[in-house]
């Protein structure tokens, strides 16, 4: 079982107040997913083909761009700043599986789909690339 040890401490200490608007965007992501199909206003934006994947895309970016700057303020010497990339994108594909799980099976005339999936990846790895331009940190995801 020593292989299974783990130490806490090497994770290092994390500072959750710069993740808390990616936090409260998860909440509003959640309670947007959460309107049941028949409470949805009905527009003429909705008539645009795929426009419901556009808005997944870019739900998406935003929550990746939001918790990347979290992590990207954390301290330096720390994993959570060094694998920043790899924590956002792991938790934004796991959350964007986990909301159109959610969507179809608890939420009324709302179903999960396999291209909401892949348009709230897409718009993960999108944000995430644009967050990396914004803080001039280009280059290959670590």
């Amino acid at each position: 079982m020593k292989f299974l040890a783990f130490n806490i401490r090497a994770l290092g200490f994390m500072n959750f107040k710069y993740l808390l608007p990616g936090i409260v965007w998860i909440i509003v992501i959640l309670a947007i997913i959460a309107i049941p199909g028949s409470s949805i206003p009905r527009t003429s934006l909705f008539e645009i083909p795929h426009f419901d994947k556009l808005i997944h895309f870019v739900m998406f970016a935003i929550l990746s761009i939001l918790l990347g700057f979290g992590f990207f303020r954390q301290q330096e010497n720390s994993i959570y700043f060094r694998k920043r990339y790899t924590f956002v994108l792991v938790l934004c594909v796991i959350y964007g599986g986990a909301t159109e799980i959610i969507q179809h099976l608890f939420v009324a005339g709302r179903s999960g789909e396999l291209w909401d999936f892949a348009a709230n990846t897409a718009g993960s790895f999108a944000g995430i690339l644009l967050f990396s331009l914004l803080t001039g940190k280009p280059g290959k995801l670590k």
